[in-house]
């Protein structure tokens, strides 16, 4: 098997080497104040008058057992970054929010789009340094040397307003840089990228890297370039991202009823979705129980380094669709750990007990994020398993239809009832489901000829019959 790592002693060794490099290229390492202060320019955040500015979030993470993870406010006196400078496994993101915890509903402004490209040697610093200066790639504003990778920050002109309706471009934008900058010549390992979401925090200017406490965390800067995110997807060949929703102010949604009133009027559904939290059920449907036994046994035969994080998601995701209670989702997530922890490659990427509490966060997502940790699509990218699609054997669509009418004509005959009407296109949709338990409402309408309202009709006749 072709080596593509290094040692311990191999990786500090490299680190040095990235070292005086970069100061032989001429690239000045600054203080983390500096960096910081550059990234979150003085006024942009919260006064001590609290006047109504974003904050900073810095985290201080803890592994399971050495003491609580904490969380940090930071204003615009930049004060509180000592409490995460030179610490063990501290992390900022480049972004802004309200309130006292780093959350996406929390998040306020974007300042930064900062990309993580790890495994990067001395040799593949060499490329990304000569990209950089020819133009093939976007120089970044500042490179920091986060231990075995680089972060290459790219400041932006003016700070994006982080509204909802935002965070799948910024999602797909940032996915197409990632997977543009992490390649064969800037990492040893180009065919594990991280693709990290648009809230990610990344290790503190300042603090310990992975390397250890004589190898912190340092920042140089590259230039003096800050840009809009239409410079970023110019700079990625054939990026097909529309930005024309960053235009776009989110709707917002008017309640006809008070929240008292709907408690008086709707008792179940107050105590379900206030109460308890629940994600709401609307649109929702429910899958056979084999569906969810069939992803926990990919998970212990296909699952590989990189997607672990990622099937514990999808098994949350599956779980709720099929209608197991969370109490046995979780019970099964933590099932898997041993054997998670077990496909380790690296003592650098362990998978511990944290990850699938993290994990364990999609029990509480709603109802569309649900549905899209619940394709094929999505599933396939983040977890590396093959899911291959729906097919018909080759069969048209036609012959498709008539073998699922003849079918159900034959069941009626057995039950003693005629074909009908609105009951027959009701079970045609019912039992292709059963047979198609990942099958999509497109695959239903395709198979069976039926328009698509019909099919949205029956859709979720299942959980009434």
């Amino acid at each position: 098997m072709r080596r593509n790592t290094k040692t311990m002693y191999e990786w500090r060794k490299a680190y040095r080497d990235k070292e005086e490099l970069m100061l032989e290229r001429g690239f000045p390492e600054v203080s983390p104040h500096e960096f910081y202060r550059d990234l979150f320019p003085e006024g942009s955040l919260q006064s001590a008058e609290h006047d109504g500015k974003g904050n900073v979030i810095a985290t201080q993470i803890r592994p399971s057992g050495k003491g609580r993870t904490k969380q940090w406010v930071v204003d615009d006196s930049l004060n509180m970054l000592d409490k995460v400078i030179g610490d063990e496994f501290g992390l900022i993101p480049p972004i802004t929010f309200y309130g006292k915890t780093h959350t996406k509903q929390n998040a306020h402004e974007l300042y930064a789009v900062a990309i993580d490209i790890d495994y990067v040697g001395k040799q593949q610093l060499k490329n990304l340094l000569k990209q950089f200066g020819n133009g093939v790639q976007l120089r970044p504003t500042y490179l920091v040397s986060s231990g075995k990778g680089v972060h290459a920050y790219y400041f932006l002109k003016e700070p994006v307003q982080l509204y909802h309706n935002l965070e799948d471009t910024l999602a797909e934008l940032k996915e197409a840089f990632i997977r543009r900058l992490w390649n064969d010549t800037s990492s040893i390992r180009p065919d594990s990228p991280d693709i990290t979401g648009i809230y990610q925090g990344f290790r503190c200017v300042g603090s310990q890297s992975k390397l250890g406490a004589d190898y912190p965390v340092k920042a140089y800067k590259m230039s003096d370039n800050r840009y809009t995110l239409e410079d970023i997807k110019d700079s990625i060949p054939n990026c097909k991202v529309d930005l024309s929703v960053l235009t776009e102010k989110p709707k917002k949604e008017k309640s006809k009823l008070s929240l008292d009133e709907a408690k008086k009027l709707y008792p179940e559904w107050y105590q379900e979705r206030v109460v308890e939290g629940r994600p709401k059920k609307k649109g929702t449907w429910v899958c056979n129980e084999a569906l969810y036994e069939w992803w926990k046994n990919k998970i212990f035969t296909e699952v590989k380094v990189g997607g672990r994080y990622f099937s514990i998601m999808a098994l949350c995701a599956y779980g709720l669709k099929c209608g197991i209670s969370e109490r046995r989702i979780r019970q099964d997530a933590y099932s898997f750990l041993e054997h998670l922890e077990s496909l380790t490659d690296d003592e650098d990427n362990h998978f511990t007990r944290e990850d699938v509490k993290d994990a364990l966060k999609a029990l509480k997502a709603d109802n569309k994020l649900l549905s899209t940790m619940a394709s094929r699509e999505w599933i396939e990218k983040q977890t590396k398993v093959v899911i291959p699609p729906n097919k018909r054997n080759g069969r048209k669509q036609a012959t498709h239809l008539k073998i699922a009418r003849f079918t159900l004509e034959t069941m009626n005959e057995d039950r003693g009832k005629a074909l009908q009407g609105r009951p027959d296109k009701a079970k045609i949709v019912e039992e292709w489901r059963e047979s198609h338990p990942l099958g999509t409402k497109a695959d239903c309408e395709r198979d069976t000829g039926m328009s698509r309202h019909t099919v949205l009709k029956w859709w979720s006749v299942g959980e009434a019959l």
